[in-house]
């Protein structure tokens, strides 16, 4: 029921899956807030959170559909939403959700580069939207590395397709420095470039978060182990996307290790690679009935995470 459901894309699945989303967030909230911390200030501050969540499942949809990342059905923007109820955490902080919604719209660009249409462009797009990653956390200066692997997959690595990044990413970082230095505060400019971690992981080992890795990390890896072998068995842009999706997956990893706190909140900047490697493993299940309980555990996770 849930497979045949899910496995549509229509209007009706993604008010559903909208609707899944705002009961986690509601779950969430009052979860870290009570009612007597709320007042107009936090309406506010939680209303623009909501309008980032918008353009950043807008962006979602947007990289899935286009580049065709997954089949014709909703388990791809479901699996994005049930990873917010697995971290509750990285729905209320705006700093984090405007990060990922940034991280998104570069992704667009460097998934874009299928098609040699305006190629040069969108490696320079690529490049800015990174200056900007940049400048919101300086760690995920890391994900330049995806715009050089998608040029290797997608066109052809040469001087000027190698270059093409830096100006683009110079171009935020340099009005940045420029603004730093006309009002004397380039020590904030500097302290981008000083990536000290304490590598304190507390948070992880506490219960619903560590179930949550445990969970998904388990899934996750499988998925990759069960589908790699297939998909390197088709040829075209299909193995060449699934490459550069594991890449994505290492590098948001590595980026999340070496920040400089970890309150996994910083966790979100797994989500696209994560949803799409599961979307692809449970596309791949044969029985109905299976492919229904995994649904349903996923469904039901949250809740019990919440329960904790």
């Amino acid at each position: 029921m849930l497979a045949n459901f899910f496995g549509k894309s229509n209007p009706a699945n993604l008010i559903i899956i909208f609707l899944i989303f705002l009961g986690i967030y509601f779950m969430a909230f009052f979860s870290s807030f009570s009612l007597s911390d709320i007042n107009s200030s936090l309406i506010i501050y939680q209303l623009s959170v909501l309008g980032l969540f918008l353009l950043m499942f807008f962006f979602f949809n947007f990289i899935l559909t286009k580049n065709k990342l997954t089949l014709y059905n909703s388990y791809g923007f479901l699996m994005f939403i049930l990873l917010f109820g697995f971290f509750p955490k990285s729905m209320l902080g705006r700093e984090q959700i405007l990060l990922n919604l940034v991280l998104l719209i570069f992704l667009r660009r460097v998934y874009s580069l299928r098609s040699s249409k305006n190629s040069y462009k969108k490696i320079l797009d690529a490049g800015f939207w990174l200056g900007f990653l940049f400048l919101v956390e300086p760690t995920s200066v890391l994900f330049g590395l995806l715009i050089f692997i998608a040029v290797s997959l997608f066109q052809k690595l040469n001087a000027r397709t190698f270059l093409i990044p830096f100006v683009g990413f110079l171009i935020p970082v340099f009005c940045y420095f420029t603004y730093c230095f006309w009002f004397d505060k380039t020590a904030e400019f500097t302290q981008l470039f000083l990536w000290y971690s304490e590598y304190n992981y507390e948070n992880y080992i506490t219960s619903p978060v560590m179930y949550s890795l445990i969970f998904l990390g388990i899934i996750t890896i499988s998925s990759i182990i069960i589908k790699t072998p297939k998909v390197l068995l088709i040829s075209g842009n299909y193995r060449k996307y699934w490459t550069l999706i594991i890449f994505n997956f290492l590098i948001a990893t590595l980026i999340i290790t070496i920040q400089k706190t970890h309150t996994s909140e910083e966790l979100i900047l797994l989500f696209f690679p994560v949803s799409i490697i599961i979307t692809n493993w449970i596309e791949d299940i044969q029985k109905p009935l299976f492919k229904n309980l995994i649904l349903g555990l996923f469904l039901v996770s949250p809740l019990i995470i919440f329960i904790i």
